[in-house]
């Protein structure tokens, strides 16, 4: 992915997360249980923060693989926390998506791990 359009991408990114953000912090608030609103920022603070993550490693320039497994994992597990925390208002049945959360999280460590090790080897 070249550099813009990764910078693009994760200022999408950064768009979207404050809008949903903004969403679970007033039209959400009195809807959902606390437990839910607490999983909804959860949600949003692991997708804001991956996306700060994909601008500083757009602003190296380099071509990294990992990054795929990362933003895979990154919507995997804060979109499947965002229909989680949905269930009071959607369908109760939807809880069984939290099931898909740890796949996303793993995604989310392996993709950063193997980020780390292409950028130990590009050291040299």
């Amino acid at each position: 992915m070249r550099k813009e359009s990764l910078f693009a991408y994760a200022a999408l990114c950064l768009a979207l997360v404050v809008a949903l953000g903004a969403i679970g912090a007033h039209a959400l608030e009195t809807r959902i249980s606390p437990r839910y609103l607490g999983v909804w920022q959860t949600a949003c603070t692991y997708f804001a923060y991956q996306s700060l993550a994909l601008m500083a490693l757009a602003a190296m320039n380099k071509n990294l693989r990992g990054l795929w497994i990362s933003i895979l994992g990154s919507w995997i597990f804060s979109g499947s926390l965002w229909v989680l925390a949905l269930n009071e208002l959607l369908n109760p049945g939807l809880k069984i998506l939290g099931a898909i959360t740890p796949i996303g999280g793993v995604l989310l460590i392996a993709g950063w791990s193997y980020t780390a090790y292409q950028l130990y080897r590009l050291r040299a």
